[in-house]
């Protein structure tokens, strides 16, 4: 059996001794995508892919090649074609391999399922028919489930550099997710969202996951316009995990460098409620994007990025750190074998608070549930505009009195951080961008633009 690590460290070495830096990146993956409709199986596939990339950076000139042979002949092809590339490449004096340091155990993070691969094709199968099924049997106004989905993927990454980094790790994860679709005695229809996601197989909930999409779906049946307010609004995880995303992305080193961020200029100033915390924690256990080291062998961190409402830090590569003279905070993320690692988000969460979400919506006088948004403006990271169209519940005197449609929800991503006046004690981590974790949020003095 070939030993990965060994590999990338023989080839890493193989090509520094041309004068240069250079870092090997083998992934081996095995994949499964089950889709099923109305009890039957729709899609069925199982794969495994396992590559080989080089990085050659000399004098701030990067050449990257990869292959999927692993012959001796390709791999000292794709070595060469990589230094070949780096001659003619625009040099950058920001462009260098990072200095190794250690890292974290892999086993303290918890991101390792070891059934995984074990568990039966007829089991998995079973599993997503259950959640089908748990959508349809929510009520009769549940007529069909679209895109009833289940993932699951096993990932192993071994990267090795000319400057002596060598590590490797493995994680597992698991996701199903579908769309319930309601019809009202009147003809109305509505669908809705239901997601599990998880590193572990016997973490997934398919009578949970399915009753999330029948449930949102019947709720918002008949929903009409309510007349155009200023008003609070509670946002559903899948609504909140937007909108954080969107807040990684004004968070990133890359974007303030790009000038390109409605934060720029705020570093060490109140930019929100003080009730509100922002993290990226690529060590968090049981992340689903949580590794002991990033996409260019940089130990992954916990990083308060805005801390009790204070801007306090943006997330780095080991590029955009040495342009502005910083510590990297391990945010080097790889797609496979085949990119360059790219400055991303990991596991990015808001800190929960002590508060349940039936408190938060007890506490609403007059407000809006949102539980579906569309991006009709938009949520902007550059601009900080922020308008969606919504469907949600309405609130009054802390109780659902009925469902909304139709309606725009807008604000600024300024005004939306300020005004969160409350945070939910129910933290949910969805694999959108990495991984967003968000609570139950309450934001005040919204526009609801709906009937004059």
């Amino acid at each position: 059996m070939v030993n990965y690590l060994e590999l990338a460290q023989r080839v890493s070495t193989a090509a520094a001794a041309n004068g240069v830096e250079a870092e090997a990146i083998i992934t081996h993956d095995t994949s499964t995508i089950i889709a099923v409709n109305k009890g039957e199986v729709d899609q069925l596939s199982q794969s495994s892919s396992r590559g080989l990339g080089v990085r050659v950076i000399d004098g701030g000139r990067t050449g990257y090649a990869y292959t999927s042979d692993f012959s001796d002949s390709s791999i000292e092809q794709t070595w060469r074609t990589a230094l070949d590339l780096a001659k003619v490449a625009t040099a950058d004096e920001y462009r260098a391999l990072p200095q190794p340091s250690s890292v974290i155990n892999n086993a303290e993070l918890d991101i390792w399922d070891s059934t995984l691969a074990d568990i039966p094709m007829t089991e998995k199968i079973d599993f997503l028919k259950r959640v089908e099924q748990a959508a349809l049997n929510y009520d009769p106004r549940v007529i069909l489930v679209d895109f009833c989905t289940y993932e699951d993927s096993i990932s192993n990454v071994y990267l090795a550099n000319s400057r002596g980094f060598a590590g490797e790790y493995g994680r597992t994860t698991v996701a199903s997710y579908l769309a319930g679709v309601a019809r009202g005695e009147d003809g109305g229809m509505t669908n809705a969202f239901g997601m599990g996601a998880s590193n572990f197989f016997r973490d997934m909930n398919a009578d949970e996951i399915g009753s999330e999409a029948g449930q949102k779906a019947v709720s918002i049946l008949g929903g009409q316009p309510v007349p155009t307010q200023t008003a609070s609004v509670v946002l559903d995880h899948f609504v909140g995990a937007q909108i954080l995303s969107t807040l990684a992305a004004a968070l990133s080193a890359q974007a303030w460098q790009r000038k390109r961020s409605f934060l720029m200029g705020k570093m060490g100033q109140t930019v929100a409620n003080d009730i509100v915390t922002l993290m990226d924690n690529g060590q968090l256990k049981g992340g689903l994007a949580s590794a002991p080291f990033d996409g260019e062998g940089v130990p992954t961190s916990a990083t308060r990025l805005i801390d009790e409402g204070v801007l306090q830090n943006l997330i780095y590569d080991s590029y955009a750190a040495r342009r502005d003279g910083v510590k990297s905070t391990g945010n080097a993320q790889r797609n496979g074998h085949r990119s360059l690692p790219t400055l991303g988000p990991s596991n990015f969460y808001m800190q929960p608070g002590h508060i349940s979400r039936e408190e938060i919506i007890a506490g609403v006088k007059k407000g809006l549930y949102v539980i579906s948004v569309m991006q009709t403006g938009g949520i902007d990271p550059i601009t900080g505009d922020c308008s969606m169209g919504a469907n949600g519940l309405w609130i009054e005197d802390g109780k659902f009195v009925g469902p909304v449609g139709g309606v725009t929800i807008a604000t600024t991503l300024n005004d939306l951080l300020n005004n969160i006046t409350q945070v939910g004690n129910d933290l949910r981590v969805l694999p959108f961008f990495g991984a967003i974790g968000v609570p139950t949020l309450r934001v005040d003095n919204v526009i609801i633009g709906g009937t004059n």
